[in-house]
């Protein structure tokens, strides 16, 4: 069966035009096409239709292949070019296969016209797709760059100023924009509200997800002072927003600073860590229940309060320190997260948290991460 060509002839020979479509029909191609020899005529046949491939004659009486291409090109058509003539100098050949033309062809010699003519069909197609791969990648790059700008305004600027406790915060992003959180709310009952958080996904949706999980969380803080009951709220509306591919895993710890104590809930979070001044953990801040969004009526408990006292380190943060990869695909893990504290328990909480970072980027000798790298430390201020 022939296959279709649509093919613009810029050539003022009839004759020439009848042996260049023969040559074509001879190669199983059921030419559509259209003869032009002026600018004029080319370029209202470029506007009325398009076309596969465009062959040209090198000298015409008004027009010439060199200014067709230029015509080509002006008009911002990706379309192989190819000359055709009777006599053409090497200087000029040269010159025409800069400016974009794909293939020259004696009119003497027109069996090349198939195989040429099949080559740069071909190529055509892949120059497509790799313009349509660049294009996506370029789309996927801005959506980056949109996430990342939506994401670090969100992170607060400062830590609270609190006499109690010694607070920092800080989240490293990775190669892809990640979806990692962390905020301090101010708490209905004057308490200190942590969170850190983690929206599945690369990209624009879990900014967006992300920013609205953190208005969410900030009007509920001002509003109760339960824990469990913010986080419950946060879910039934989130539940009603985000599709099955979507979903939050949250850690929401609130701090008193007279009592110096704790109270957190957990919606399917990685665990967080109180460890005492000697090092040892004094408690485990485990996940409660499933990440928000997941399920519209889940209830998530308040945990017990746990008592703090001088030196102890809380330690709050996402997958990604823990599940961060080294060269010989080991993970980074609990153990060493735990290692870092009691190696730098007597400097700030924002040391530690640079610690943390520095051990990480050791660890995986600069291997691109595929996740945030986010942590909040409290350390418990002496109570003089």
């Amino acid at each position: 069966m022939s296959k279709p060509l649509r093919i613009l002839i810029v050539e003022d020979s009839e004759y020439d035009t009848l042996l260049l479509l023969h040559e074509l029909r001879r190669g199983d191609y059921e030419p559509a096409y259209e003869r032009v020899d002026t600018p004029a005529a080319m370029s209202a046949a470029l506007d009325r239709q398009s076309w596969d491939v465009v062959v040209a004659d090198f000298s015409m009486p008004q027009f010439n292949a060199l200014a067709a291409l230029e015509l080509l090109t002006k008009k911002g058509h990706d379309l192989p070019f190819i000359i055709v003539s009777g006599t053409i100098g090497e200087e000029l050949a040269v010159a025409a296969m800069k400016n974009g033309a794909k293939d020259y062809i004696m009119k003497g010699n027109l069996a090349r016209l198939v195989p040429a003519v099949e080559r740069e069909l071909r190529e055509a197609v892949e120059r497509r797709e790799r313009k349509r791969a660049e294009d996506e990648l370029h789309q996927t790059q801005e959506q980056f760059r949109v996430a990342r700008e939506i994401q670090q305004r969100l992170f607060p600027k400062t830590s609270p100023p609190s006499g109690s406790f010694d607070i920092a915060g800080a989240s490293h992003p990775a190669e892809a924009t990640g979806g990692d959180y962390f905020d301090y709310l101010p708490m209905a009952d004057g308490w200190l509200g942590i969170v850190v958080a983690d929206v599945t996904g690369h990209g624009l949706g879990p900014a967006l997800l992300m920013a609205e999980t953190r208005a969410y969380l900030r009007t509920l803080a001002l509003n109760a002072g339960d824990v469990g009951e913010i986080v419950t709220r946060a879910n039934r509306v989130l539940a009603d927003d985000v599709d099955l591919e979507r979903y939050v895993t949250l850690l929401l710890a609130k701090f008193d600073p007279v009592s110096r104590s704790l109270v957190y809930a957990s919606a399917g979070h990685p665990s967080g860590y109180v460890l005492d001044a000697a090092g040892q953990v004094k408690a485990v801040l485990k996940r409660l229940g499933a990440p928000l969004g997941i399920q519209h009526d889940v209830a998530y408990p308040a945990a017990p309060p746990i008592s703090l006292a001088t030196g102890d380190i809380v330690l709050l943060p996402t997958d990604g320190i823990e599940e961060a990869m080294s060269p010989e695909s080991s993970f980074f893990g609990v153990e060493r997260i735990l290692e870092v504290a009691r190696a730098h328990s007597q400097n700030t909480a924002g040391e530690i948290v640079e610690a943390l970072y520095r051990a990480v980027r050791d660890f995986s000798q600069g291997l691109p991460q595929l996740d945030d790298l986010t942590v909040v430390v409290v350390k418990v201020k002496s109570s003089s």
